[in-house]
């Protein structure tokens, strides 16, 4: 035995009709003529017509809606790489400057040091030319 087949009523392709858009007083014409089972071709034509329509809509909308969120999703992508850019170009200036800070020190620490054996050859070159003096 098959299966039972599920029992469509008129109100039921009623409310498929009118779901679908199709005006109130044709979906009552015509699901009064589909339960009696007497629609005619060109019923079936307007319905196949009016959901041909119906579907071009849903694809053009469903299209739009994926450009769109295309859209939306590279210039979300387009600032995070821009936020990420900045980020590091601050991160090389940071690092720029306290490499600059450290270089700007160890040169003063270098004159200092410069200065100082300066001075420290110029107190012993004294100190030489005072014992030959002495001798």
């Amino acid at each position: 035995m098959g299966l039972p087949q599920p029992v469509i009523t008129r109100q039921m392709v009623l409310s498929e009709l009118i779901k679908a858009g199709i005006n109130k007083e044709i979906a009552e014409d015509l699901s009064y003529r589909y339960y009696k089972n007497e629609l005619t071709h060109k019923d079936i034509e307007y319905l196949k017509e009016n959901f041909d329509i119906k579907l071009e809509k849903v694809q053009d909308s469903l299209k739009a809606d994926i450009k769109a969120s295309h859209t939306e999703l590279d210039n979300k992508i387009d600032t995070k790489f821009t936020e990420l850019d900045n980020k590091i170009d601050t991160k090389f200036t940071e690092l720029d400057n306290k490499i600059d800070n450290v270089e700007n020190n160890l040169n003063n620490k270098i004159e200092n040091v410069r200065t100082e054996l300066k001075s420290d050859i110029a107190s012993v070159s004294n100190e030489v030319a005072l014992v030959r003096k002495d001798m």
